[in-house]
């Protein structure tokens, strides 16, 4: 039987198209055995480092590992305490710096409070003052009264003196008037003389 050409072109059309077909699978799998390939890779790092750590480990006897970790939980603990020293000394910064202010802004505020005027106080201070200025005057008015008084007792004093004097010297008249009537050395008409001086007050 004989080919035509239509049927050659038609076979390598479908050859083609099977080609392509096949190459995209051929790509799909060199995908896949390289990304198996890199898996296989990671699988024997890891298997080394694994081998290598087994090696270490095997080296170091367990009672060094034990001490290794016991060091590292007091660390831990000792971080923890510190962690709750410092936890504490916060509060109480906070507590002390809440004191603190509390006393400023009770201090501010009765600074402001006698800082106000306060009116009646400075009345009461005028009203003081007033009642004292008045007492000294009447102080020196009594200690006027009293330079007074006493002036007015020395002369009071002074005038009994003279009073007295003129008492004397009246009764020593009178007894020498009786004498000389006695002795005739008076005329009659001289005997109503008044011979008596009464003081003036």
């Amino acid at each position: 039987m004989s080919l035509t050409i239509q049927q050659i072109i038609t076979d390598a059309k479908r050859l083609a198209s099977r080609l392509k077909d096949r190459d995209v699978v051929a790509d799909v799998l060199l995908n896949e055995t390289h990304a198996i390939n890199k898996k296989i890779v990671a699988m024997k790092q890891f298997q080394e480092e694994v081998e290598q750590l087994n090696e270490v480990a095997n080296q170091r006897p367990h009672s060094q590992l034990i001490a290794n970790i016991q060091k590292e939980n007091r660390h831990l603990r000792e971080i923890q305490q510190e962690n709750r020293e410092l936890r504490a000394a916060l509060e109480d910064y906070h507590i002390t710096l809440q004191h603190v202010m509390s006393k400023y802004r009770q201090h501010t505020n009765e600074e402001i409070y006698k800082s106000k005027i306060n009116f009646k106080t400075l009345q009461e201070k005028k009203y003081n003052e007033v009642i004292r200025q008045q007492a000294e005057k009447i102080q020196e008015m009594a200690a006027v009264m009293d330079k007074a008084a006493l002036i007015d007792e020395n002369r009071e004093s002074k005038d009994q003196e003279v009073v007295s004097m003129l008492k004397v010297e009246n009764q020593g008249l009178r007894e020498m008037l009786e004498i000389a009537q006695r002795c005739g050395s008076l005329k009659t008409e001289d005997k109503n003389v008044q011979t008596d001086v009464e003081p003036s007050t």
